[in-house]
């Protein structure tokens, strides 16, 4: 170390212990800041390239109305499983269809996969909320006995 800046530093600093103690205060110092830095990005939350879920949980059992442009009408239970704001479900009580859609907040867009007799499927939206699920649908069904085009609305409550 030259003599002037020696001369400048407490004595304390240039004494025989210097490097080890600035070391550790170096290491501690990196410590602190390797922690701090780990901390804002939301590790043990989430890391920044996870998407933020806005989407409430709409998994489990339904009872279900709904009625159609053809007349028909129903209830029944609905099925529906979740992951991340992706669901999809069963529909065993209106002839064993599906339902598949995507949550962004208290929306929902899906589309309706229709069974035997009929074939074919439906989209629509629908307003989540904590206890109910209420929304339209417009598509075409073919097969014998079936409506198309169709559009309907239902309510499913938990």
């Amino acid at each position: 170390m030259p003599k002037i800046l020696r001369d400048l530093l407490p004595s304390i600093l240039t004494g025989p212990t210097t490097r080890k103690t600035i070391n550790s205060a170096v290491r501690v110092a990196a410590l602190a800041a390797t922690f701090v830095s780990l901390t804002s990005c939301g590790v043990g939350r989430r890391s920044p390239s996870e998407p933020v879920f806005s989407c409430d949980d709409v998994s489990g059992t339904y009872d279900a109305t709904f009625s159609n442009s053809c007349g028909g009408s129903g209830s029944g239970p609905v099925v529906i499983a979740q992951v991340g704001c992706s669901f999809s479900g069963l529909i065993p009580g209106f002839g064993g269809g599906t339902i598949a859609g995507q949550i962004n907040g208290r929306s929902a867009s899906f589309t309706l996969f229709f069974s035997a007799p009929c074939s074919g499927s439906a989209t629509g939206t629908a307003t989540v909320g904590r206890n109910a699920i209420s929304g339209t649908f417009a598509g075409g069904a073919t097969g014998f006995g079936c409506c198309n085009p169709v559009s309907g609305s239902f309510v499913m409550r938990r």
